[in-house]
């Protein structure tokens, strides 16, 4: 028998789709992958301990700089179309007053999305540090941190379900799946510790190499307006009020919309997360810098409330 994996559903969807684990369905890439993450997770640490000029560990080490701007690209760009995905959600019970649009389709698709990151956050303990685990993960499973593009479903898609007897996803629900979504996703970020031992810390301090030296003064700037609002954003414990585990994100975001403050909260947070890991990259370019530096700047700190400006910006690689 098959075994399949299954995310909380609400009751209000009887029927919903049932997803076969994805972490078991390895299929001819499962070699490349596991070579590839064998000589990270062997060099992770030599590399950080002492510098080398030998050609492999040169290699070695250009290699993880590349698959680091993969990883940290892929979560950024995620980040940036979910949350436009999610506000394209919160639009479309009002242009489908009567519920005659449904989304079977798309809603399975992000539940396979869900499955996938939470299987990934469990087995993370187990697996070694983020990078080797995420690329090895990557190369089997190609949808890891693939976001889903909301579309209707088709005449054949509906008769289908029908024939199923499988529930109608309307577009209220749509919006529904798509806060899960984004409280799985930011579990996903926040578990994306810094994996540099305390001792090596100390020896190393916070250096990161800039592509461009000059780059430096840009470079202080990001890091003290980042403390800045770190600093003055409410601490973990709110946040942790506002997204409640088991919960769809955020009950709270049910609010006339003209009252985002919950929303600039949680998101400016998912941000600054996504900045600190930017700059914990090994070797961060100009334009790099520039992304940090203008995520920071739509966020807006007034008489210590959180205002965040909603824009689009791709992560240069």
């Amino acid at each position: 028998m098959q075994q399949v994996v299954t995310i909380s559903v609400p009751p209000q969807f009887p029927g919903f789709l049932q997803v076969k684990d994805p972490l078991r369905s390895l299929g001819p890439r499962k070699t490349i992958a596991l070579a590839i993450s064998s000589i990270l997770s062997q060099s992770f640490w030599s590399n950080r301990r002492k510098p080398s000029s030998e050609p492999s560990d040169k290699f070695i080490k250009e290699l993880q700089g590349d698959l680091e701007v993969v990883y940290v690209g892929q979560t950024c760009l995620s980040w940036e179309f979910l949350r436009w995905q999610y506000e394209k959600a919160r639009e479309l019970p009002e242009s489908d007053p009567y519920r005659s649009h449904h989304f079977n389709q798309v809603a399975g698709e992000f539940q396979q999305f869900q499955v996938i990151i939470q299987r990934f956050v469990e087995n993370e303990t187990f697996q070694g540090p983020r990078l080797p685990n995420y690329i090895r993960n990557r190369c089997v499973l190609r949808n890891l941190l693939q976001v889903p593009l909301i579309r209707e479903d088709g005449t054949r898609e509906k008769m289908e379900d029908h024939q199923k007897g499988c529930c109608d996803i309307t577009s209220e629900m749509m919006e529904d799946i798509m806060e899960e979504s984004i409280r799985i996703f930011w579990e996903f970020v926040k578990a994306d510790k810094d994996e540099t031992p305390g001792i090596l810390k100390g020896f190393m301090g916070s250096h990161v190499d800039l592509q461009d030296p000059s780059d430096s003064d840009l470079m202080e700037d990001i890091q003290s307006d980042l403390r800045k609002v770190v600093h003055a954003a409410p601490k973990e414990k709110k946040l942790k009020d506002i997204v409640r585990t088991g919960n769809c994100i955020v009950k709270k975001f049910k609010r006339p919309r003209e009252d985002r403050s919950n929303q600039d909260l949680f998101f400016s947070q998912v941000d600054l997360k996504l900045v600190a890991r930017v700059l914990r990259m090994s070797t961060i370019t100009t334009d790099q810098l520039v992304w940090c530096h203008k995520k920071l700047s739509k966020i807006r700190l007034v008489e210590r409330k959180i205002y965040r400006e909603p824009s689009f910006l791709l992560f240069p690689c």
